[in-house]
């Protein structure tokens, strides 16, 4: 403990015991309040209140050796030395004995001074499920994260389990603060209940894509987000540009998939052409995403295999096969060779996937070089772009394309209008061609523009700027990547939407922004039809969005991760 060095110590009122010099005082000397000055030399006094408890403390002379607690010290205390300053903690996150904590919660502690990695191991074990004290997973110093006064450990490597309760246990030394004063340790629990996702959509309701199972004659647009009945909406499962688009399709945390909107191509996969305003299921329970395109859509199961239907004109069904027409198009889900695929994307009339092997492949309409094969052929079946570190994130548009390398680098082709390839011009490249940067994360093709992120969170735009959807407050087009003010932009796949002329990015504190073109209320931000936002707005006050995507030209959807009982 901490030494004290007095000269005089007096209560307040009555009378005061004096002690001669060299006295010997044992016990905690404990005092309602102090009063006057603590000084360096000299012989102390006790009094009136101050309280003496056996074994311990010593009291001699010019030195108090021990723990001297008050309510109130009075003087300024200049002359008080060799005082220690504890490191407590401000905030636990999860909040100590929370209820209502999901299961892939951050783990860590604010405290009330700078704090420095010390050593050891801390835990999180499992407290009322399976064997009590069971370890859930473990971390050493080097796999937690020391930010001034805030530490925070690794990731979770598997997801915690709903309705148990969790112990963390930090041990004393593995924080220090500056002065290697060891933090004494904690242990705290928490129980752990699963986030129900909800869906929300809002702007354009054409066909009943909201999904809001209004009657035909009364699909209104809704400028400010409305929720999808229903919870457990699956998060990633909507990968798809959809910026001309009158359907919908999500997949569920159960493994089903569910369709809506508009269905004159059979793109609904009901075996009908049949329009539904709010979510119906295609059989089966083991499917893992879906895209919808330009009346065309497809989708992946779990075990990899690839699936299609819709409309068929330019073979983007993949199965060998095209016509136009209703009559060549599939109503009911069809399956591409293969049993590797990881993810799709569908645009107006091309599809492009990715297999686990990290290679990309694209099939359909070819105009202006989209396929990516240094021609403009159209191609009825899936044909490979060259490379086999192509990550899953693609997107593919009318006439353009993009994706990402594992190395973070990002490729763009097709047609170039507005300078939507990010090369500096607009000249159209019908291959892959980088655009600057190895840092890219993760992007969104809208119309004839990409809204993209680094792994610094930065925000970038380039292309079209008609309606202000680069976010630069004007409505420029640029032919080269821009930033979008701000460092804090969420670097998930799932955190940004380029749509037909609007943007929508949610930030790390889970916050939602949009801007750009306000059709039909697109933007969420309940305001009138028609305008515009050339910079970032917050939709509504909710801290906790999730995922943000589109439905389809003039209207998005979010998940917001509710923890609610």
């Amino acid at each position: 403990m901490s030494t004290i060095n007095v000269t005089n110590l007096s209560g307040r009122g009555g009378a005061t015991p004096n002690l001669p010099d060299g006295a010997n005082i044992t016990g905690v000397a404990t005092a309602t309040s102090f009063d006057g000055n603590l000084k360096t030399t000299g012989t102390p006094t006790l009094g009136l209140g101050v309280t003496i408890n056996a074994s311990g403390v010593a009291i001699s002379g010019v030195c108090t050796a021990g723990i001297i607690s008050a309510t109130t010290l009075y003087g300024d205390g200049s002359n008080l030395t060799g005082v220690g300053e504890s490191i407590a903690p401000w905030h636990y996150n999860p909040t100590v004995n929370d209820t209502l904590v999901p299961v892939d919660t951050g783990i860590g502690i604010t405290f009330n001074k700078k704090i420095l990695a010390g050593s050891g191991t801390a835990t999180v074990k499992i407290v009322n499920a399976g064997v009590a004290g069971t370890v859930h997973q473990s971390w050493g110093i080097s796999s937690a994260t020391f930010n001034v006064t805030e530490f925070t450990l690794g990731a979770l490597v598997s997801p915690l389990t709903v309705n148990e309760t969790y112990q963390v246990d930090i041990p004393s030394g593995f924080i220090v603060d500056g002065n290697e004063t060891s933090y004494a340790g904690t242990a705290y629990t928490f129980s752990v209940q699963d986030a129900a996702n909800k869906l929300w959509s809002w702007g354009d309701n054409a066909y009943g894509r909201l999904g809001h199972n209004q009657a035909e004659a009364q699909l209104d647009a809704a400028s400010s987000p409305v929720q999808v009945p229903g919870t457990g909406w699956k998060s990633g499962w909507q990968k798809s540009n959809a910026n001309m688009t009158y359907n919908t399709g999500a997949v569920k945390d159960d493994g089903t998939l569910w369709m809506w909107g508009l269905n004159e191509q059979g793109q609904l996969g009901h075996n009908n052409r049949t329009q539904y305003s709010s979510p119906t299921q295609i059989p089966g329970t083991t499917w893992s995403l879906v895209s919808s395109g330009a009346y065309t859509s497809g989708a992946v199961k779990t075990d990899g295999t690839l699936w299609m239907w819709g409309r068929n004109t330019f073979g983007q069904i993949g199965d060998n096969t095209q016509g136009s027409g209703a009559s060549t198009a599939k109503s009911s889900p069809v399956q591409i060779p293969g049993t590797t695929w990881r993810s799709i994307n569908i645009g107006h009339y091309t599809t492009t996937a990715t297999k686990t092997d990290n290679t990309l492949w694209i099939w359909g309409r070819g105009e202006s070089g989209v396929t990516g094969q240094n021609n403009e052929t159209n191609y009825s079946s899936p044909v490979q772009i060259p490379g086999t570190t192509w990550k899953s994130s693609i997107q593919i548009s009318d006439t353009n394309a993009a994706a990402i390398k594992t190395d973070g680098t990002l490729w763009t082709w097709g047609g170039n209008d507005d300078g939507i390839l990010g090369q500096n011009n607009t000249t159209k490249y019908s291959s892959p061609v980088q655009i600057p940067g190895t840092t890219w994360v993760t992007f969104s093709g809208g119309m004839q523009w990409i809204l993209a992120t680094k792994t610094d969170g930065t925000l970038w735009g380039w292309g079209d700027g008609e309606y202000g959807q680069l976010g630069q407050n004007d409505e420029v087009d640029r032919s080269s990547p821009i930033q979008i003010p701000g460092t804090t932009w969420g670097t998930n796949e799932l955190h940004i939407r380029a749509g037909r002329g609007t943007a929508y990015a949610i930030k790390t504190d889970g916050t939602l922004w949009s801007w750009g073109y306000n059709g039909a209320g697109a933007l969420g931000q309940n305001t009138p039809n028609p305008s515009k936002l050339s910079s970032p707005v917050q939709v509504g006050s909710n801290t906790d969005w999730h995922e943000v995507g589109g439905f389809g030209m003039n209207s998005a959807y979010a998940i917001q991760r509710d923890v609610t009982p």
